[in-house]
Formats: structure tokens, C-alpha cells, sequence
């Protein structure tokens, strides 16, 4: 039987352990200042079986003193080896060895149960085991997450008693636990939908969670949603659901329309995006009236041959029909955003250039999300092959394996920098005299896409 479901009376300390990561552009420090989650549905379900409960958490612990970056761990080389060299610090975030150890002395587990979310984290989670071994002998350590989901192998590694793989059966809607987290929670995750009806050819969430698609009832939902408003006062709900819009008339429409009926007066964000293709006049209303503050669309590629290669579910049109109805109802600037895959392979810097440009055009903020080829995605059988010798940690996200003198890593780096979650409109871009090399390559790519439009016309 699995330790955590032999857990019933048990003192059950939940780890969230500290990271290495390259600490770069926007999105940097986000693994440090998102509360555990997943470790707080975790907590809730095994309170219900009578376990006792508490966290213990490494990014965010008050020995920190608000600033996770200990040291830094490596150096990381970029890009393919036949590339100029461009190396990355790789930053400990969070408790150190040292620090881990003595937080860890300050409880008395039976049971130590580790999140291991990220596959190229994976060199940490035998050090953060092994802390955990001197300095609770007697405490049984699981390591359970997406790493031991999609990597079984290379998690029993880690050494712990049990390594998990999946979800833990009943705890996917859990409520999250937040009074584990001290002092005044702002903004709590909630999950509507688990799992995925598409097979993005990028994405592990068909693996995670065996091709399943689960909802839950927008009722159970909104008295989650009232319970934390009144009690933690807590006035932001973010949905990291892969597909919130999954039967969306059972689901989300209803929990929109009690969002709005009862006035709650919070803000939502479906913060991992929706599908253009079911944008609607119909669905953007609620969202006005529900309280979503910003839309984000997951575009990903504005090619459609890669889109088709990508399985994506929408095409270039049905973006921009979105977009115009999402303009018509005040979603403009930094309230519409959307997610653009930058690094993949064969992409070059003129695609990358060319999407942002046609997107500054729609009166839309990019935000360049970086390609990670991971365990467990189709893209992983059909690219490993190119990344051979790179060890998990070495197919981080900002290392751009893919790299090549198309797309160089120095430009990718100046691409997130500039551009992403950034609008800049096209007449300000366009016009401003500059000598940087980037820039200077996006009005000239302007000029010809121009051009051409003007040819066809």
C-alpha cells in the first residue's frame, strides 16, 4: 500500500523543496513565489483521513528573509555544441543544505512527502532526500509529482522509501489548504478541469494524467470560492486548468454566471490560457461580468504547417476572430496576452520576430513562452535524438537546445527581454531610431513583410 494512503493518524510534514534555475527574463523567481499547491489539495485530502498536518516550505521559508537566491549552482552552457558559447548561472533557490536540515529538525514526521514538479530539477531531489534522512532517520520520505510521473526511473534516484507516480486518487479537487501558508493570502489556485482533451504534440498532460479529462461541479467550485473570501479574505482565484474551457456549458459558463450572480467581488485569471477557437461573444461576456481581469490565448505558433506537425486546435482566423471580439469588450494592451512558443525546433529568429510584429499589429501582448523538450511528450520521441547526451537539468528551460545560426541563443535571450509580456505599439517599434542589431532586423523584416502584403493586394 502506497505510504500516503496508509497515512490515517499519521504526522504527515509536506516538503517543498528548493530549485535550481536560470534566473532570467520576466518569468524569472516565478518557481519561488508560487505557494505549493498541489502540496495544499495534498494536505486537505490527508487531513479528511485523519493525518496531522504541516508544510514546510524551501522557497518561501522565513530564513530566507525574502530573498531565495542562495548560490549558484552551475554553470550551464547553452544552445548546441557547434554555437558560439553562452554559458547561464543556475541559481539554488531556497533553503540550503544546511538551512534544510535545520528546519527539518524543528518537526517530527512519520511520513515526509516531497513535490518533485519539474524534470530538469532532477539533480536535487536525491540531495534534498538524502537532508531529509539525517535529519528525520526515522521518518519514511516519499517523492511523488510529475518528475517520478514521467521519469520513474530516474526518480528512484532520489532514494526515497516510495516514489509516486500520478495524481493521488481524490486529491486532484481538494480543496487547497491555504492556512498552511503563514500570513495573508492575496490569490489562491483553483482547478475546475484535470487533464486535456488535445494532444498537443509539446505537452505532457495527456502522460500525466492518462488521457483523462475530469471536471468538477461549478457549485462545489464557487462554496470554495465563498468559504476563502470569508475566511482568508482572499480576493484573487487563478485556474492553472490545461483546458478550462473542457465542456464549457456544464462547466466554467455555469461557474461564471454564480461568479457574477453573487457579486464576490474577486478577480479570476485562467492563467495557462484558452483556446481562440471557442471564443465567443457569449463566453467573453461572462468573463466581463465574472471578474476576468486579463484573457490570455494560447496561440503558440502563428505557422500553420507547425501548428497542423503541433496538433495545436486553432488556426490564424479563429485568433483573430477572438482577438476583434475581445477588443470589442475593453481586452486590449496588457488584458489581452498571448502564449508564443519561442525555441522550437527549426524555428528561426524571423518567425519569432514575425509573430510578435503580427501581434503588436492585433493589439496583443506576447508573452514568449520557452520550448522545453520534456519526458513524456510526443515531441520528446520525435526530437530526443537531436539532444542526445544532455542530461535532464541540461534541457532546462532559457538552455535552448534547439538553437542553431538561425536562431541564435543571444537572440533568443533578446527576444524574451524585449518582448515578452510587453506591448509596444507597432508605430513606436517601427519608427524608433536605434542601432540594436534585434530591433534593427524586426524593421527591416516590417518593411518586406509590408512588401509582400502590398504585392498580393
Amino acid at each position: 500500500m502506497s505510504e500516503l494512503l496508509a497515512a490515517a493518524g499519521k504526522r504527515v510534514l509536506l516538503l517543498n523543496p528548493p530549485v535550481p534555475e536560470a534566473l532570467e527574463g520576466p518569468d524569472a523567481l516565478v518557481s519561488a513565489r508560487t505557494p505549493p499547491f498541489g502540496l495544499l489539495r495534498l494536505a486537505t485530502w490527508l487531513r479528511d483521513r485523519g493525518a496531522e498536518v504541516q508544510l514546510l516550505d524551501a522557497l518561501a521559508d522565513p530564513l530566507l528573509q525574502g530573498r531565495p537566491q542562495r548560490h549558484v549552482r552551475r554553470r550551464l552552457r547553452c544552445g548546441d555544441d557547434g554555437e558560439e558559447p553562452v554559458e547561464r548561472e543556475v541559481w539554488h533557490l531556497g533553503l540550503d543544505g544546511s538551512q534544510l536540515e535545520r528546519r527539518l529538525a524543528d518537526f517530527s514526521p512519520d511520513l515526509i512527502a516531497i513535490s518533485a514538479t519539474f524534470t530538469w530539477h532532477a539533480p536535487i531531489f536525491a540531495e534534498v532526500v538524502a537532508a531529509c534522512r539525517r535529519a528525520q532517520p526515522g521518518a519514511r520520505v516519499v517523492l511523488g509529482g510529475n518528475f517520478p510521473t514521467l521519469c520513474p526511473q530516474a526518480a528512484l534516484q532520489a532514494g526515497a522509501d516510495e516514489t509516486h507516480r500520478g495524481a493521488v486518487a481524490g486529491a486532484a479537487f481538494a480543496a487547497t489548504a491555504i492556512d498552511l501558508i503563514p500570513g495573508p493570502v492575496a490569490e489562491d489556485w483553483l482547478r475546475l478541469v484535470k487533464g486535456c482533451p488535445h494532444r498537443c504534440s509539446y505537452c505532457v498532460t495527456p502522460a500525466l494524467n492518462g488521457g483523462q479529462v475530469l471536471a468538477r461541479q461549478p457549485e462545489e467550485v464557487l462554496a470554495e470560492m465563498k468559504a476563502k473570501v470569508a475566511l482568508q479574505g482572499v480576493r484573487r482565484f487563478a485556474f492553472h486548468d490545461d483546458a478550462v474551457l473542457y465542456r464549457r456549458g456544464r462547466h466554467v459558463e455555469p461557474l461564471l454566471d454564480l461568479v457574477a450572480q453573487e457579486r464576490l467581488g474577486v478577480a479570476l485569471d485562467f492563467a495557462t490560457g484558452i483556446a481562440a477557437s471557442q471564443v465567443d461573444e457569449a463566453l467573453v461576456r461572462r468573463f466581463a461580468a465574472a471578474g476576468v481581469e486579463v484573457v490570455r490565448l494560447a496561440l503558440e505558433t502563428i505557422d500553420p504547417v507547425r501548428a497542423r506537425a503541433m496538433n495545436r486546435p486553432q488556426g490564424r482566423d479563429q485568433f483573430v476572430r477572438a482577438v476583434e471580439i475581445l477588443r470589442a469588450h475593453g481586452y486590449t494592451g496588457q488584458r489581452l496576452r498571448a502564449f508564443y512558443l519561442v525555441g522550437l525546433p527549426d524555428q528561426t529568429t524571423d518567425d519569432i520576430l514575425e509573430a510578435v510584429l503580427w501581434l503588436y499589429g492585433l493589439g496583443v501582448t506576447p508573452h514568449l513562452t520557452t520550448y522545453t523538450l520534456t519526458p513524456g511528450s510526443e515531441d520528446h520521441a520525435s526530437y530526443r535524438s537531436r539532444v542526445a547526451g544532455y542530461s535532464l537539468d541540461e534541457l532546462a528551460p532559457l538552455a535552448w537546445r534547439f538553437a542553431h545560426p538561425g536562431m541564435k541563443v543571444r537572440e533568443l535571450d533578446a527576444c524574451v527581454r524585449y518582448f515578452s509580456q510587453r506591448f509596444i505599439p507597432p508605430e513606436r517599434l517601427l519608427g524608433s531610431v536605434t542601432d540594436d542589431p534585434l530591433v534593427v532586423r524586426m524593421q527591416a523584416l516590417a518593411r518586406r513583410l509590408g512588401r509582400a502584403q502590398a504585392g498580393r493586394t
